[in-house]
């Protein structure tokens, strides 16, 4: 195209017409215009190319972030709902546990009481004798001293009293009571001839006790807790 020019230019100015210099430069002007108007076009569609590039790209980046910050925001609610969940369960295990605890506590205090009075105990040691007894002869006579009643070597108001009170009536009976270092509260009754020892110290008849009434116990605590819970 600028040979073109070139040569029109010369062929104009040997003809020393100054009309076609002028269109020259006209045109120049002209097809210079349209050339930058095609490259600021085209720099133009470049950028906004670019610009979109950016924009769908920073789109991207930020609804992956919103996709992760939810996931976590997500995690971090499970997270605090089982912990709640947790939480609570441990309390009412808790919660459960001291009733429990509580309440053998309770059975403890009642057998404790109850063996601590003279008469009872005194009823207590010669039914079981009788049917300890009984149960190793197939009968109820013949006892003959076979029967050991273990008692502590400090015993108290009661068991003291009780001692003295039914020692020799038991003796004839066939029952022999003894001290011993190893019984501290209660007495334990021991067939020595058939290797037999029963425990009846506060602690035995309390676990014996809370093996029985122990899961109805907590049966009624189950049930409480779930009408409070449904209330």
């Amino acid at each position: 195209m600028a040979s073109t020019l070139t040569s029109d230019a010369a062929n104009q100015s040997k003809s020393g017409n100054p009309v076609g210099v002028q269109e020259l430069i006209d045109r120049l002007k002209s097809e210079g215009v349209a050339e930058g108007k095609q490259q600021a076009e085209a720099l133009l569609a470049d950028a906004k190319k670019q610009a979109e590039a950016v924009i769908e790209k920073a789109d991207a980046e930020a609804q992956k972030i919103l996709r992760e910050a939810q996931h976590e925001a997500d995690q971090i609610k499970n997270n605090g709902k089982l912990a709640l969940a947790l939480a609570s369960r441990d309390a009412n295990l808790h919660f459960k546990e001291q009733l429990e605890h509580e309440f053998r506590g309770w059975i403890a205090n009642l057998v404790h009481k109850q063996l601590d009075k003279p008469d009872f105990l005194a009823d207590l040691i010669r039914e079981i004798a009788n049917r300890t007894i009984a149960s190793v002869n197939g009968e109820e006579s013949e006892t003959d001293k076979k029967l050991l009643v273990l008692v502590s070597d400090e015993p108290s108001a009661a068991l003291d009293t009780f001692v003295q009170n039914q020692a020799e009536q038991l003796l004839r009976e066939g029952v022999e009571l003894r001290a011993s270092r190893a019984v501290s509260d209660g007495f334990r009754v021991r067939l020595a001839e058939k290797n037999i020892e029963i425990d009846f110290t506060d602690e035995a008849v309390t676990a014996a006790l809370m093996r029985f009434l122990a899961p109805k116990f907590r049966k009624i605590v189950e049930l409480s807790s779930k009408e409070s819970t449904n209330g």
